[in-house]
Formats: C-alpha cells, sequence, structure tokens
C-alpha cells in the first residue's frame, strides 16, 4: 500500500487590491488576462497604506514615503525610474500624476501630495503634447513586485508588518474569469456596506481588499510499503497525472473556509472531506497547502503567515481531517 503526500504552493496572481482599484481594474483587458489563472480569492480588510512626501533628484530617482493608519513605522523609498519593468523613454518628458481621492475640485490636495492612495508615471511627447501611462503603483503593488524581483527599490525598512490583513470571505471561480466573478459579486458589496472603516473618517473601499489567489506550484511525494509490487510503482511514474489547478482550487477553498471559519461565508463545509473531494478522489492521501507571499491572514482563532518557508503556515488535508500545522525554522 502506498502512502502519498501532495503539496500545494498558493501565490498572488496580483498585488493585493482595493475595492475602489479592482472597480477600475477589472474594465482593462490586460488586467482580464493577468488573472485568468487566479481561481481562488480572499476578501479581506486592513488599515489604509498612502504615499506621502514626494520628492525627485537629478539621478532619476522618484523618493516617497509610505505610512499606515495606526501604524508608527514610517518607510523611505528609493524608486529608480531607470527600470527593466518598465522601460522610460527619457527624451519624453517624464511626469507623476498622483491619486488621491480626497483632490476635489473645491479642495486640491498640494505638493507633496500626502495621503496620495496612488500614483502613475507618464510619458509626455513634447511635439505632440501626448501623454502615455508608463506605469502606476499602490503602495501594496509596488510592495508585491518588489518582492518578486520585478522592481529594483530601496526601503528604509521591513514592510512586512504593513501586510496584515482580516479575512472576511473566501471564494473561487474556475467556471469564469475571477473578473466576472467579482463584478457583481453581492457578497463582496454586503462587506462594503456592513463593514466599518478602522480608521476614524476613511471609507471602506480603501481597506477592503482583495487578494486573488492561484496554484503556482505542487509536488508529489509518494512512498510504498512492503507489499508494493513492481508493476504498481511503474503505473504511478508513467500514468499519473497531477490534478489540474481548478481542481486543487476547489479543494484549497474548502480547506480554507474550513479552518477560518469566515463571518460572510454561508457556507462553512464542516462535513470536508467528503468522499468526491479531492484528498479521497486522487491518488495522495494528504493535500498540502501553503502560502508563498509574505502575507498575514487574520481570523477569529490566529493568524496564518506566508512568505519564507520557514515561516509559513500550512494546511493539510488527510483522509480523515483537516488540520493546521505550523514549522517554525531553527538556525
Amino acid at each position: 500500500m502506498q502512502k502519498g503526500i501532495l503539496y500545494n504552493d498558493i501565490e498572488l496572481g496580483y498585488s493585493a487590491i482595493s475595492a475602489y482599484h479592482l472597480s477600475l481594474l477589472t474594465r482593462d483587458k490586460n488586467f482580464y488576462k493577468n488573472v485568468i489563472d487566479s481561481h481562488l480569492y480572499i476578501i479581506v480588510q486592513r488599515k489604509e497604506i498612502t504615499f506621502h512626501k514626494f520628492s525627485f533628484s537629478n539621478k532619476r530617482i522618484l523618493k516617497f514615503e509610505i505610512h499606515q493608519e495606526g501604524n508608527s513605522k514610517i518607510i523611505v523609498c528609493e524608486l529608480p525610474l531607470n527600470q527593466e519593468s518598465f522601460k522610460l523613454d527619457f527624451k519624453k518628458e517624464i511626469q507623476l500624476l498622483t491619486h488621491d481621492r480626497r483632490n476635489t475640485l473645491e479642495k486640491q490636495i498640494q505638493y507633496p501630495f500626502d495621503g496620495t492612495q496612488a500614483f502613475s508615471i507618464l510619458e509626455r511627447d513634447v511635439i505632440t503634447q501626448k501623454s502615455e501611462l508608463a506605469v502606476w503603483f499602490s503602495p501594496d503593488k509596488l510592495f508585491y513586485h518588489h518582492w518578486k524581483g520585478n522592481l529594483s527599490a530601496q526601503f528604509s525598512d521591513d514592510y512586512q508588518d504593513m501586510l496584515n490583513y482580516k479575512i472576511h470571505y473566501v471564494g473561487k471561480s474556475t467556471e469564469q474569469n475571477i473578473c466576472k466573478r467579482l463584478s457583481n459579486h453581492s457578497t463582496f458589496q454586503e462587506i462594503l456596506i456592513y463593514e466599518t472603516p478602522f480608521s476614524f473618517g476613511n471609507i471602506p473601499s480603501n481597506e477592503i481588499m482583495v487578494l486573488l489567489m492561484r496554484i503556482c506550484d505542487n509536488n508529489s511525494i509518494v512512498s510504498w510499503g512492503k507489499e508494493a509490487t513492481a508493476e504498481e510503482m511503474a503505473d504511478f511514474i508513467l500514468n499519473y497525472k497531477l490534478p489540474s489547478d481548478k481542481t486543487v482550487s476547489l479543494d484549497a477553498e474548502k480547506a480554507l473556509i474550513k479552518h477560518l471559519q469566515p463571518h460572510y461565508n454561508k457556507i462553512l463545509y464542516h462535513s470536508f472531506p467528503q468522499n468526491n473531494d479531492l484528498v479521497n478522489t486522487d491518488y495522495h492521501s494528504v493535500i498540502l497547502y501553503a502560502f508563498c507571499d509574505p502575507i498575514s491572514l487574520i481570523y477569529n482563532q490566529g493568524i496564518i503567515k506566508g512568505g519564507e518557508t520557514w515561516r509559513r503556515t500550512r494546511f493539510y488535508c488527510s483522509r480523515k481531517n483537516l488540520i493546521k500545522i505550523t514549522f517554525t525554522h531553527k538556525f
């Protein structure tokens, strides 16, 4: 008899997105394509993160501060504009456009644009006077591309303690693009209506975030007992196929909901796993999950930590029960 473990890594398919920015991005065809392999989503809330005190040096470096409501830490970031991920044409005029939802015709936010939720970098052709978007960043998007290695930037301090999210809802989208799923999501709207801001004077759409998740890697570990035959082992090696990302996502959603018991999920899968769930239909007797990104997910009974291998919280589903295990690295 064989015993098997299927190990699955789950990662963000895009940076954490505020409810406000999501409403804009879901209309973007490129964004739609970028998240085509994201089949899990988690609706969360955290205190707002904003940009402050913009300045620009002759060395083509954009400098600014990053603040979070209720967090005493102030992070200074130096962002070189000469990046591989967004190549600027310095023969053109480089423009900085700040995005601040408090900015109105009656009350315009002035330099250095403290409290900005996002900014865009544009290239302006001095002849045609036309400007084109090169890249835009929210604080979450800046952090995401930095830890993914897609962006060169210097931070004065660790930003991981700004990535703490309270979980409200866990869902899946395996039959349609996740953009369509979220564009008319009644529970999402319910959360925006009923959840109060963490910070006095803020609005929920600045704090309510969506984490779009995808299966980024999976590995099979199998061992056989003494009674196993060479034919059985050869059959597994030659014929076994890993379950699809959609299938794994369906299982992961149920596992997460059962353990986290999110307030806005109406079905909580207390009897998971059942006979038709992955752990009872696949070759493996244990299905294990871990989050790759350096985020912390907060729920009533504790915290799920992602990031470096030794800090991750892992979940596994055996054919008997669902268990949470925390691994601690020892030097």
